[in-house]
């Protein structure tokens, strides 16, 4: 019957700790020590010593008199009856060890002081969930060898499969085993005297009270589990018990906190995925998971790799990747974290990186241009520098001050990277900033092409502010180019009637301009539509040249067509356009900007390009060889369908110009949709001519420069521009069919308000 009691005892706990003072352990140590089967150790002579050593720091002892002391020490305490004998029935082994308070303490001792006994004792009485044990058995083993608990409570449904052993720290005898008892075993042979309560069915919605609670409340969740409905459950009712959770994501050394022990308010996942629930998510097949993740992680700030392979999951790989190096970063990051916050040392919520290949200096640098864009957005206040204290006369309410953001964030920009921040301000007043990070680029030399995405939305502001009777003043701080200040708008008076009369037209079609970049056969534009298009610039500091016969446009079709190539083989100019597309539609949604390759017309030859363009290692053998010269046809439809081309010029190269120049092409591609006229712009070769001919020649190799050089010969002639700049061409033709809208990135991105206000 003891046998038998003993042996159910084995299946509940992985383990046995025997105290001989105790009839019934005493009875089961010595069938087991007796078994032949069983293997004896008994190191218990130099634990010993290492408590004396312990307890008599300032002596220097002997080894012989340390070998007389500790056998002394053993004999006066009983022999096999002092401490405990732990038998680990998966390796039929029994061992002697000191008794828990004085293993404990010797155990931790090289802790000290980084950990205080005080604070060792404190971590002691600590509950820890972990859920999930790919990434969460090194955070648990972290613990575990650290102390850092009393009981730690761990959840995985999961066995362990070949492909987990690129990560997990185990061995091929273990194939097949849970994850939760191979975590146990590991655990229970560091310490046998630490507390782990295992959840082998996973962490479930029947579970969930039970593991947060039972036998008193999580100090702490770990959350390392692949689930996203759980990621999201758990949360919720970590939230409504006010217990904190950490995560690690096995990217960039990524650590989020969640305080919802000092807030338990605050959003799940920091507001990130607003609008999801647990329930939703729930049975999503991997595909739709993609667009999750990312909402969850921040595209922006996964790594490089790991942008490509969450584009390969379903493809050439089933899962997204985790490599052993991150993984045991991430549980020493967890660990590290749990302790602190479970110490009460300040551990605020948020994400934390430490990212080794930028600290290596290995980093990609589109990842740090992310990162580094998120940190100016944040400190958007502290950029202002203006001197113009005046306040707004009419306060505009928080609805009618996001609408109008939202609104102007309707302007076009190149690449559709957005390059604007707003920042109201306590005295009322709306203020556009550039955030040159987000724009840096080939294209936007000097911040030309900024300047006319900011003209563009300033336009909106009019439009809308005009639409709802709001008196405005534009104040310009624009003097040259590179300036971070580009507007501050004031509100003078609501109701004016001299507003409410001039409402304009156009407020109704901003929100329906598109850009359309589909194919059809040609069809010209009539008089009516081309005089109402034309109108826009009368009276105004430009002009329109305009191209509408098939020769002048095929000749354009040719430059624009020499200017990709050199784009395709210019390495900033490679990066830039790799970078603002959106491969996917999940990527698309899941950053908000860039240009969707969904909105392109591409047929074989073009898609066949583009699986060229996307591959690093091919285009550095095309740009190595000077090859590519399939890049010259990839834009040809785009030019021989238009019913016209147009630019727009001006006098003079100059920021205001540019500024004045976006706010005439909203209101051209506005004019233009809404005579159900389609507009694309087409302009990327303009402003590589202005940076190579006002001072960026440096920035093209010398094959590069006499493409362009040739290029530029070509379309002065063409244009027969004597004085004066180009500014901006854009294509006009008939087309039907669906086109693919461009995503907005959400307001609270985009706009900041003054904490006082």
């Amino acid at each position: 019957m003891l046998v038998k009691e003993y042996s159910t005892k084995i299946e509940n706990t992985c383990h046995i700790v025997l105290k001989l003072q105790e009839k019934d352990d005493l009875t089961y140590f010595s069938l087991l020590k007796n078994n032949s089967l069983v293997r004896i150790h008994d190191p218990i002579l130099s634990q010993i010593k290492d408590l004396i050593k312990l307890k008599n720091p300032t002596k220097q002892i002997k080894p012989l008199e340390m070998d007389e002391l500790a056998r002394e020490f053993l004999t006066e305490r009983g022999g096999d009856f002092y401490g405990s004998w732990v038998y680990y029935p998966w390796r039929n082994i029994l061992v002697h060890i000191l008794p828990e308070e004085d293993f404990a303490e010797v155990r931790t001792v090289r802790n000290k002081y980084k950990i205080t006994a005080e604070e060792q004792a404190e971590l002691s009485q600590k509950k820890i969930g972990v859920v999930g044990l790919s990434v969460g058995q090194s955070v648990a083993i972290a613990l575990a060898l650290e102390r850092s608990f009393g009981e730690l409570r761990i959840a995985d449904f999961d066995s362990l499969e070949l492909s987990n052993l690129n990560r997990l720290r185990s061995g091929v005898h273990y194939l097949g085993e849970k994850k939760t008892c191979i975590v146990k075993r590991e655990i229970a042979e560091i310490d046998p005297y630490l507390k782990v309560t295992v959840y082998e069915e996973g962490l479930t919605e029947k579970n969930m009270d039970d593991f947060l609670l039972k036998g008193g409340a999580l100090d702490l969740l770990i959350d390392e589990c692949d689930s996203l409905d759980m990621k999201l459950m758990m949360r919720e009712s970590a939230r409504n018990y006010r217990i904190p959770v950490l995560m690690d994501t096995s990217d960039r050394g990524m650590l989020d906190v969640e305080r919802f022990d000092c807030d338990p308010t605050r959003e799940i996942f920091h507001g990130m995925v607003e609008g999801l629930d647990s329930r939703s998510l729930k049975n999503l097949p991997m595909k739709e998971k993609i667009p999750v993740v990312l909402k969850i992680t921040g595209l922006e700030t996964l790594s490089t790799r790991m942008k490509a392979s969450l584009l390969e999951v379903n493809q050439s790989i089933t899962s997204w990747p985790q490599l052993a190096t991150s993984v045991f970063l991430g549980g020493a990051l967890g660990a590290h974290a749990s302790r602190k916050l479970l110490l009460g040392q300040p551990l605020a919520s948020g994400r934390y990186y430490v990212d080794f290949d930028e600290l290596l200096g290995l980093g990609d640098t589109s990842d740090a241009k992310h990162q580094t864009k998120k940190s100016i957005n944040q400190q958007v206040e502290s950029t202002i520098k203006l001197t113009n204290h005046l306040s707004s006369s009419y306060r505009l309410s928080n609805q009618e001050l996001e609408e109008m953001v939202e609104f102007a964030n309707l302007a076009p920009s190149g690449g559709n990277i957005q390059p604007w921040s707003w920042f109201f301000d306590e005295r009322g007043v709306l203020h556009l900033l550039h955030d040159q990070v987000r724009s840096e680029s080939l294209l936007d030399f000097k911040g030309t092409g900024s300047l006319m995405a900011f003209g563009a939305a300033l336009e909106n502001i009019r439009i809308w502010s005009a639409h709802h009777g709001i008196k405005i003043e534009i104040c310009e701080h624009v003097e040259e180019f590179g300036a971070k200040e580009i507007a501050s708008i004031y509100f003078i008076s609501k109701g004016d009637p001299s507003i409410q009369l001039s409402k304009d037209s156009l407020y109704s079609f901003v929100p329906q301009r598109i850009t359309d970049r589909l194919n059809h056969s040609r069809v010209p534009l009539t008089e009516l539509q081309l005089d109402q298009i034309k109108a826009v610039v009368s009276g105004t500091e430009f002009q329109l040249k305009v191209f509408d016969h098939s020769t002048s446009i095929d000749a354009l079709a040719e430059i624009n067509g020499c200017m990709d190539w050199v784009r395709m083989l210019n390495k900033q100019g490679y990066k830039d356009f790799v970078e603002e597309i959106r491969w996917t539609p999940e990527e698309a949604l899941a950053t908000k900007d860039g240009i969707d390759i969904a909105t392109f017309d591409f047929g074989a030859a073009e898609r066949a390009l583009l699986k060229i363009i996307s591959n690093k290692q091919a285009m550095d053998v095309i740009r190595k060889f000077k090859l590519g010269q399939g890049f010259t046809k990839i834009s040809d439809d785009t030019f021989k369908s238009a019913s016209t081309i147009m630019v727009l010029t001006a006098k003079d190269f100059n920021p205001k110009t540019y500024l004045s120049g976006g706010a005439i092409i909203q209101r051209l591609w506005v004019i233009a949709n809404k005579l159900g006229v389609s507009f694309q712009p087409v302009t990327a070769s303009l402003f590589m001519f202005h940076r190579y001919f006002k001072g960026g020649q440096s920035d093209f190799s010398e094959f590069e420069g006499s493409l362009i050089e040739s290029s530029y010969k070509s379309f002065k002639e063409l244009l027969e521009l004597k004085d004066g700049e180009a500014l901006f061409m854009f294509r006009l033709n008939i087309t039907n069919g669906d086109v693919v809208k461009s995503y907005r990135r959400p307001v609270k991105e985009t706009l900041r308000i003054a904490k006082h206000v």
